[in-house]
């Protein structure tokens, strides 16, 4: 009977404040691991779309290559494309390079004004050879998974252009 009476007491008195701080920690510390997961997916889907973009320019750059004999020069012939293929809707082609030193020197001048509230995925590129005959380029992108997000370290060639090609800045 006294027994009885225990439980039924026990049963009316509800939680304690130990145990109501117990699951406001143990939510709070779930919350902060879906957030940290979070933002590395989010980066690396827009690293992703980085590159998918970056490589789309170059398959639109090696396809205008085989429609007319000669890799695109400006930004219009990456735009309008060629025959047989053109840019995805959403891809706008940036210039880079300002011929200060190094091959790749000014294309952050092209991508400096990108930020995480810009469309962080535009492809920047450069053209190998001469304004007038391009034997080639390089499609550089956005990585937000680096430390401190920027230009990837990674790059995209096509045509004769390499590492060690000299690159010029495309025209507008």
């Amino acid at each position: 009977m006294v027994l009885s009476k225990i439980n039924k007491l026990r049963k009316d008195r509800g939680f304690t404040i130990v145990e109501l701080l117990i699951v406001i920690v143990v939510i709070g510390i779930l919350a902060a691991i879906v957030i940290v997961a979070y933002s590395g997916i989010t980066a690396r889907a827009n690293l992703q779309k980085s590159v998918t973009n970056a490589t789309a320019m170059r398959d639109v750059a090696e396809a205008y290559n085989s429609d007319n004999g000669y890799y695109p020069a400006i930004t219009a012939n990456f735009a309008s494309g060629s025959t047989s293929t053109h840019l995805p809707t959403g891809i706008t082609v940036e210039i880079g390079g300002n011929n200060n030193t190094g091959p790749y020197a000014g294309i952050a001048a092209a991508v400096a004004a990108t930020t995480l509230t810009v469309d962080i995925s535009t492809p920047s590129f450069l053209l190998t050879g001469t304004a007038a005959n391009p034997t080639g380029g390089v499609v550089i992108y956005w990585d937000p998974t680096l430390p401190t997000p920027g230009l990837s370290t990674s790059y995209i060639y096509y045509g004769a252009a390499t590492s060690a090609s000299s690159f010029l800045k495309p025209t507008a």
